[in-house]
């Protein structure tokens, strides 16, 4: 009958027992009377009758015993094998070999002891036998006294053992990931196709191979490797990686590899040590994993997250931005210059209460931006900073969603307009100022000519004439303040047109300068002139260019004392003529400088009556327009040099087209 669930050691020690049984069986068959169908002694056919191994005689090629053991092996009872030849119940596949060897022993020759090899039953089904047999004589005549054991579900064992390694080699064979394994020795064990492709080293150049050659497939020298320190840590290698992390026998690192082809690579790999039944190490395993193109994407996004910052923290207006509870994430360096917050001291606050601002409790900008999914603004406000101070802004505001349309936050961009509004003040005190100072020539102009016209029959020649001289007078002031309004008109809009044609330089200065000698003398200011004869001819709009200059000269002449000195140097090159008006004035502090050819931008006046703002910037407009520009330099309590440098020769631009950037009146 085949054995049920016998273990390994439990089927040693029965193959034993019958090796011996089949020893003494040797010994008491070759006693036996020639006439006994089987060995009489009661000791052989109590054991063949009891064993559970099958015992049997062949002889003349046919069973002459068979125990019960081997009746229920084949299926056969012993009267039906005694009827049927020995091979007709061997498998086809085993036939020949052992009939050969059947004959062999029979001879005399030297055969294997034991052997394996299948059956087949009468119901048709293969069984697997281990064979034993020997050479004996039975009723005078050579015959084989056998046992075979019923090894079929041992061997079925053995295969599904075997198909579930082979199943088990082909998963780790075709891993995605490269894999190795080593005994704990460092015999390689397992080496997959993607470590072949990833180190160039063949599976059959390196399995068997001990000594850390599993080390040089990634390294220039032999030493212990992730795999290796899984099954043994040595402190003395943790250095050799960036980082390890230890839970365990389990270990991950990361690492560049330079001798992985072709130009090194990212490596991640994950490496723990194999455990038998008794929980005693027999080997690692690592998987290694090229993360190269990882790395390269997780620098290009710390690339764009670092070019993101610098764009937000370069950006000229104040930002913040909230999550969806409206509590603050991020705040740019133009948000902390306007709040007077560093970024330490907003983040996780409620943006209300750090912007404290006058639609904060009203109409929130980014809570309307976020409920009408749509973006607010503009919106004029104030946002009291952390000093105290009220800042006028003009902010936006709109909300932030991921890839999936999914709202993370809000945004709100702010753009400080204390200086605009102040701007706008400005203008409207400079339209109201024209309108004050044109009335003032329009009365004398209307009185006078009242006067004439009432009186004229009782008006001397001279009185008239008086008359008349004064209504000039205060006709050209009123030209004079209707042209500088058309200029301020002008350059709101960058529209001021230019003329071009031939103009006498020195003649224009000379001309000039004779036009505001009285003036100077009658301040006390010294007129001084060099270089300014035989200045080349160039192309103008002489008009316009004439009242830069005299914006200029006016300038120097208004913030000079008496006793000292302007003069006027001029220097020609090849293609330029530069003028220079320099005065010993007051001069103009560093912190204005920037500002002093902005409209409406009016400098410390020092006592002067100030102007109305728009002459410097006039002047660089039609200095501009000329493709020349006006530098400046100054110190305060020395006086200032302010430079004109002109082209020789007409600009390309059309003469008629608005200067090149307009000029900044209205933001």
């Amino acid at each position: 009958m085949p054995q049920e669930h016998m273990t390994p050691e439990q089927m040693r020690q029965e193959i034993a027992r019958l090796r011996e049984s089949l020893r003494q069986a040797q010994l008491l068959a070759g006693a036996g009377p020639p006439d006994d169908p089987i060995p009489q002694e009661a000791d052989f056919y109590t054991l063949a009758q009891t064993v559970s191994a099958a015992i049997f005689i062949l002889q003349d090629d046919r069973f002459v015993y068979m125990n019960p053991a081997g009746e229920g092996l084949c299926g056969y009872t012993k009267e039906e094998l005694a009827q049927l030849p020995f091979w007709q119940i061997i498998h086809p596949e085993f036939r020949q070999m052992v009939k050969e060897r059947g004959q062999a022993r029979l001879r005399g020759e030297e055969v294997p002891g034991r052997y394996e090899f299948k059956i087949v039953t009468k119901d048709g089904r293969e069984r697997w036998a281990n064979f034993t047999a020997v050479a004996i004589t039975h009723q005078g005549r050579p015959a084989v006294l056998g046992t075979a054991f019923d090894i079929t579900e041992h061997k079925d064992a053995q295969k599904e053992i075997k198909e579930s390694r082979k199943r088990l080699a082909d998963i780790i064979n075709f891993l995605p990931d490269a894999t190795f394994a080593i005994d704990r020795q460092g015999h390689v064990l397992v080496w997959n196709r993607a470590i072949e492709q990833m180190t160039k080293v063949k599976s059959q150049d390196i399995l068997g191979k001990d000594d850390h050659e599993h080390a040089l497939a990634f390294w220039d020298e032999r030493r212990p490797i992730l795999a290796d320190l899984a099954m043994e840590w040595d402190q003395t290698y943790e250095d050799r990686y960036p980082f390890v992390q230890r839970e365990g026998h389990t270990l991950i690192t990361e690492t560049f590899v330079p001798k992985i082809p072709e130009n090194g690579a990212h490596l991640w790999a994950k490496a723990t040590a194999l455990f038998d039944s008794q929980n005693n190490i027999v080997g690692a395993i690592e998987t290694v994993r090229d993360v190269t193109k990882r790395k390269a994407m997780e620098e290009a996004l710390r690339a764009s997250a670092a070019k993101h910052r610098a764009l937000v923290q370069s950006l000229p207006v104040g930002m913040i931005s909230v999550d969806p509870d409206f509590h603050i994430t991020e705040i740019n360096s133009q948000g902390e210059k306007i709040l007077g917050y560093s970024q330490k001291e907003v983040l996780g606050r409620p943006c209300g209460e750090v912007l404290r601002a006058e639609v904060c409790h009203g109409q929130c900008p980014i809570r309307g931006a976020l409920n009408r999914r749509e973006p607010t603004g503009p919106i004029d406000t104030t946002f009291l900073a952390k000093d105290g101070a009220r800042k006028a802004v003009r902010l936006r505001a709109a909300g932030l969603y991921d890839l999936e349309g999914n709202l993370v936050g809000g945004v709100e961009i702010f753009q400080d307009i204390t200086e605009l509004k102040a701007m706008e003040r400005e203008r409207a005190n400079l339209v109201s100022m024209f309108a004050h100072d044109m009335k003032s020539p329009l009365v004398g102009i209307q009185g006078f000519a009242l006067r004439l016209l009432k009186k004229a029959e009782d008006s001397t020649p001279e009185k008239q004439q008086k008359y008349l001289e004064i209504i000039r007078r205060e006709a050209a002031q009123l030209e004079k303040i209707i042209n500088d309004f058309l200029d301020f008109t002008r350059l709101e809009t960058g529209n001021l047109k230019l003329n071009f044609s031939a103009v006498h330089l020195d003649k224009e200065l000379l001309e000039l300068l004779e036009s505001f000698q009285a003036r100077f003398d009658q301040a006390g200011v010294k007129l001084g002139m060099h270089g300014t004869e035989n200045l080349p001819v160039i192309q103008a709009d002489a008009a316009n260019l004439r009242r830069a200059f005299t914006n200029l000269i006016d300038n120097a002449l208004k913030y000079s004392q008496a006793g000292t000195q302007v003069r006027i140097e001029a220097e020609t090159s090849d293609d330029t003529v530069t003028l220079r008006f320099m005065d010993q004035g007051a001069g103009i502090t560093p912190e204005e400088l920037p500002y002093i050819f902005d409209m409406f931008y009016r400098a410390s006046s020092h006592g002067k009556q100030p102007g109305h703002g728009l002459g410097l910037a006039g002047v660089e407009a039609i200095v501009k327009g000329h493709g020349g520009q006006v530098l400046v330099s100054s110190e305060v309590g020395r006086g200032s040099v302010f430079s004109v440098v002109l082209p020789v020769s007409q600009p390309e631009s059309d003469p008629a087209a608005p200067p090149p950037q307009p000029l900044r009146a209205l933001v």
